[in-house]
C-alpha cells in the first residue's frame, strides 16, 4: 500500500490538478510538488519522536503500529479532504498534509523488517519493493482506467482511502518489533 499511495499521488496529481481545477500544467507541477517536501520535514520529525518513544520504554511493536498508523490513517483522512477540497490551493494543502503523515509509515514497515530480521534483512526488503513496485505499477495504471470508466478522481481516491485503511489494519492486528528467528527448526 505504501508504494501504491506514493506513486499514485507522484503520478496522477499534476494531471488531478489540471482537470479537477483547471490549473495549467506549469502550475499544477507546482501544485503537486510541494507536498514532498513536507515529507522530508515530517519524516525528519517522525524518525525523532518514534526514537524518543523507543527511549521513554514505549514498546518497538507498539511504536511501529503507532507509526505505521499515523503513516496510513492520516494519508486516508487527508485523501477523503481533498476530494472535498473547492479550491486548488485547499487541495494542495490537503495533499501537503497527506504526503506529509504518509512519511511516518518510513517509522513503521520500513525500518521493522530491520528489527524482526535483521539477518535477513536485505532479502526481505528487496521482497518488500518488488511486491510495493508492482502493487504501485497496477495502481498507476489501473488509476487512468478506473477513473475514465467511473468518469471522476474521487473514486479511486476513495478506493485508495480504502487500502490505506485496510493496510493498516491488518499491520496493527498482525505485525510485531519482536526479532523472529527464522532458523529455528520445529
Amino acid at each position: 500500500m505504501h508504494s501504491w499511495g506514493f506513486f499514485i499521488i507522484l503520478s496522477w496529481m499534476p494531471i488531478y490538478f489540471k482537470t479537477i481545477y483547471h490549473v495549467d500544467l506549469r502550475q499544477a507541477a507546482w501544485f503537486s510538488a510541494v507536498p514532498w517536501s513536507m515529507m522530508a520535514l515530517s519524516g525528519y520529525f517522525a524518525g525523532v519522536i518514534s526514537d524518543m518513544m523507543i527511549q521513554s520504554g514505549i514498546s518497538i511493536t507498539s511504536t511501529r503500529k503507532i507509526m505505521q498508523s499515523i503513516g496510513f490513517f492520516g494519508p486516508g483522512l487527508a485523501l477523503i479532504c481533498l476530494t472535498m477540497a473547492r479550491s486548488p490551493f485547499l487541495a494542495s494543502a490537503w495533499l501537503t498534509v497527506a504526503v506529509g503523515l504518509k512519511a511516518f509509515s518510513h517509522c513503521g514497515f520500513l525500518v521493522n523488517l530491520q528489527e524482526i530480521a535483521p539477518q535477513y534483512s536485505g532479502v526481505l526488503h528487496g521482497i518488500s519493493n518488488t511486491a510495493g513496485t508492482f502493487a504501485a505499477i497496477v495502481g498507476t495504471v489501473g488509476a487512468g482506467f478506473f477513473v475514465e470508466l467511473v468518469g471522476s478522481f474521487k473514486g479511486f481516491l476513495l478506493l485508495t482511502t480504502f487500502l490505506y485503511f485496510t493496510a493498516a489494519l491488518f499491520w496493527n492486528v498482525f505485525s510485531t518489533g519482536e526479532r523472529v528467528n527464522f532458523d529455528e527448526t520445529a
